[in-house]
């Protein structure tokens, strides 16, 4: 495996993976955080204010990797517009964008860390997958470098393989995290604190660890109550939720007859 003395690091973008892992760059020995691209004048404010900020494409420092965190379908044009050599390394963060996007430089790849994040919610790096691809055998060695001085679980996928992860996190996290959302409006609609709601959640998230999604499926909709859903379906009557409810719960019946 390659490994550099100091592995110097340029970010483009400042979003919420752009700040999580200038956090993370910043923490970890043998990484030095160049600085941060982006296209505001300044650098906002919850970025540590010693990192260097430019938003000039055209006038970045030399570095060993060039990671560019943005709006997918800005990767492609961005990428076209950083003027690197053949032994920097450019790199997008996105799960669902093909490598081939990056294919005008000489060495490109992908480090894609599979995790929701938020400015305001600290991450334990050490814990995410991080999903990685070169375009080489040389360029792939040197991303793993990289993800495995941030965490210990580096994983290497095609661009095919990691949409395929993309898409099952957005039905584990996005679409969860709505259907969450649509049971506090559901809860506040009958004046009942939302709170009420965290045990079950974070149970529902905890006996992952120990058993398979399918075995710990319960409810109404696996036992096949008709009654109990029917009363479910006459509450929400109005709300716009029903067909959400219908839909759910004619797939978790039909695991009845796998389980």
């Amino acid at each position: 495996m390659y490994f550099y003395k100091v592995i110097n690091i340029t970010i483009v973008g400042t979003g919420n993976v752009a700040f999580h892992l200038s956090e993370i760059f910043l923490e970890r020995e043998g990484i030095n955080l160049m600085e941060i691209c982006g296209r505001k004048n300044n650098l906002p404010s919850y970025f540590n204010d010693k990192i260097n900020y430019s938003n000039n494409l055209s006038k970045l420092e030399k570095s060993d990797f060039y990671l560019i965190c943005i709006d997918d379908d800005q990767i492609e044009n961005i990428s076209k517009n950083i003027k690197i050599d053949k032994h920097s390394i450019i790199l997008h963060c996105s799960g669902s964008t093909s490598i081939n996007v990056l294919s005008n430089n000489f060495s490109y790849g992908v480090l894609y860390p599979l995790q929701t994040f938020s400015i305001n919610k600290s991450v334990n790096f050490n814990d995410i997958p991080i999903i990685v691809e070169g375009n080489s055998i040389e360029s792939l060695n040197k991303i793993k470098t990289l993800g495995l001085m941030i965490s210990d679980n580096v994983l290497k996928a095609s661009s095919k393989q990691r949409l395929a992860i993309h898409v099952s996190a957005v039905f584990t996290n996005n679409f969860t995290n709505y259907m969450r959302i649509v049971a506090d409006e559901i809860l506040k609609s009958n004046e009942i604190d939302t709170d009420i709601l965290n045990p079950l959640t974070l149970e529902t998230s905890n006996k992952l660890k120990y058993l398979s999604s399918k075995d710990a499926q319960t409810g109404p909709a696996l036992r096949n109550d008709l009654k109990t859903i029917k009363k479910h379906l006459n509450l929400l009557k109005g709300t716009g939720y029903e067909e959400i409810y219908k839909t759910i719960s004619s797939k978790i019946t039909k695991l009845n007859n796998e389980l």
